[in-house]
C-alpha cells in the first residue's frame, strides 16, 4: 500500500514552487523593462522627416489668409425705380457682350424722357429767336449810330459855312453862336447813341450767354436721361458669367438697387488679408506667392485697403497666370508677401514646427542618433527658415512632430 507523504516534504515542494515561479517573474520583469527602456529610446527612421540645413538667400515673407475672387466682376444695378417685366437670362449662364438680361418697365421714364427732349428743341429755338432779335436791333442801332454821324458833319458843315460868312459880312454873331451850339448838341446826341449801341451789344451778348448757359444744362441733363435710358435696358457689358439675377417678375425696384451680377470665371485674382502689425509690410508692388494645396503661383500686391477694421487689413494679389487650372471663385489660399531679401543665411525648410522667430528645440541627427539642441530661428520664406545660431550648414534636423519625446534628450535612429 502506498504510504502517506508527510506534511514537511509538501510544504518544501510548495515553496520550491513558488521559489521558481517568483524567479521566472523576476526575469521577465527585468526583460520587459528593459525591452520598453530600448523602445523609449529609439525611434524608427521610416517614421521621420528631415531635412539638411544649408547655406543660401532669404526671402522674407510675411503670411496671410486669401480666398480666389473672379478677377472681375461687375454689379448691374437699377438706374431708374421701376419694376422687373421680363427675364431673359438664369444665373450660371454664359453671356456675350450685350445679351440682354432683363426688362424693366420704363413708361415714366419714356414720358421724362420725351418731355426733357422736347425742352431742349424750344431751348434751342428760343436761342435762335433770341440771336435774330439781338442782331435786328444792333443793326437798327448801327443805323442810327450812321445817321447821327451824319448829322453831326452837317452841323459841322454849317458852322464853317457860318464862320465865312461872318468873315466877309454876309453872317451876324447870332446865327455863328446858333450853330455852334446846334454842333455841340449834335455831337452829344451822337456820343449818347454811341453808348446806348455799346451798352446794348452787352446786354444781348449776356442775356445770349444765360440762355446758351440754360440750354448746356438742358442738353446735359438730357445726355444723362439718355444714358439712364441705355442704362435700363439692362445688358451684359462684356462675355461673362451670370451669377445672379433678380428673376422676380414684378417685383419693384428702388433706384440703385442690384438687378444682376456678372462675373469673369476665366480669370482670377486673391483677396488676403492679414493683421494690421504687418501694415508697412504689404505695399503695392510687392511680390506674393500664392499656395493654393500643392501647386504655388506668383503674383503682385495690388490695392492695399487704407482702412483698418479689426485689427485687419484687406489687400489684393493679381496673378502672373490668373488662368490656371486649379483656381476656383471661393477656394482657400496661402499668401505669402515678400518684403526683403537676405543673402547668405543659414536657412531650414519651413515646415509645421516653425511659429515665428524665437528659441526652439529641435533634434538633431548625428551618427544615428538624435539629440535635442537649443536652435534660435529668425524671419522666414514661404520656403525657408533663418537660423540665427545652434545649427550649421549640412547638419540634419528632425521636422516631423516630436511632441511625445518631449522629455526624451537623446533617441537612437533604427534603420
Amino acid at each position: 500500500m502506498d504510504s502517506q507523504i508527510p506534511q514537511e516534504i509538501i510544504r518544501q515542494r510548495q515553496r520550491k514552487r513558488l521559489i521558481r515561479i517568483g524567479i521566472i517573474g523576476g526575469v521577465c520583469a527585468t526583460l520587459f523593462i528593459i525591452l520598453v527602456s530600448v523602445l523609449r529610446s529609439g525611434i524608427d527612421a521610416s517614421s521621420l522627416t528631415t531635412a539638411s540645413a544649408d547655406r543660401g538667400a532669404l526671402e522674407v515673407s510675411v503670411t496671410a489668409s486669401g480666398k480666389i475672387v473672379p478677377l472681375y466682376e461687375e454689379i448691374i444695378a437699377s438706374p431708374v425705380a421701376s419694376k422687373v417685366l421680363e427675364v431673359y437670362k438664369k444665373s450660371g449662364e454664359q453671356l456675350q457682350e450685350g445679351d440682354p438680361i432683363l426688362r424693366l418697365d420704363l413708361d415714366a421714364t419714356n414720358t421724362d424722357f420725351e418731355r426733357q427732349r422736347d425742352e431742349l428743341e424750344m431751348k434751342a429755338s428760343k436761342i435762335d429767336q433770341q440771336r435774330s432779335n439781338v442782331r435786328t436791333q444792333l443793326s437798327e442801332m448801327a443805323m442810327q449810330v450812321r445817321i447821327d454821324s451824319m448829322r453831326l458833319q452837317r452841323s459841322q458843315v454849317q458852322l464853317r459855312n457860318e464862320r465865312y460868312l461872318d468873315s466877309i459880312g454876309a453872317s451876324t454873331p447870332d446865327k455863328i453862336r446858333q450853330a455852334e451850339l446846334e454842333l455841340a448838341v449834335q455831337a452829344m446826341q451822337y456820343e449818347q447813341l454811341k453808348l446806348k449801341y455799346v451798352n446794348l451789344q452787352a446786354t444781348t451778348q449776356a442775356d445770349v450767354r444765360v440762355m446758351e448757359l440754360d440750354y448746356n444744362i438742358a442738353r446735359k441733363n438730357f445726355a444723362l436721361a439718355s444714358k439712364t435710358m441705355g442704362d435700363a435696358q439692362v445688358r451684359s457689358p462684356r462675355a461673362a458669367t451670370l451669377t445672379w439675377v433678380n428673376d422676380q417678375i414684378g417685383s419693384t425696384v428702388a433706384q440703385g438697387a442690384q438687378l444682376a451680377i456678372v462675373s469673369d470665371l476665366n480669370h482670377f485674382k486673391v483677396e488676403a488679408e492679414i493683421s494690421d502689425s504687418y501694415a508697412d509690410k504689404v505695399t503695392p508692388g510687392n511680390r506674393a506667392i500664392v499656395e493654393i494645396g500643392s501647386e504655388k503661383l506668383t503674383g503682385m500686391v495690388g490695392n492695399v485697403v487704407p482702412a483698418v477694421a479689426n485689427g485687419i487689413i484687406k489687400f489684393t494679389v493679381t496673378l502672373d497666370r490668373n488662368d490656371a487650372s486649379k483656381l476656383r471663385s471661393g477656394l482657400k489660399a496661402d499668401v505669402f508677401v515678400i518684403n526683403s531679401v537676405k543673402d547668405d543665411v543659414v536657412r531650414l525648410p519651413n515646415r509645421s514646427y516653425y511659429h515665428g522667430p524665437g528659441n526652439y528645440e529641435l533634434w538633431v541627427i548625428a551618427d544615428g542618433v538624435a539629440r535635442k539642441r537649443n536652435v534660435v530661428l529668425g524671419e522666414s520664406s514661404y520656403e525657408h527658415v533663418e537660423v540665427v545660431e545652434g545649427l550649421k550648414p549640412g547638419e540634419t534636423v528632425i521636422v516631423s512632430d516630436m511632441s511625445r519625446y518631449k522629455n526624451e534628450s537623446k533617441l537612437k535612429i533604427r534603420q
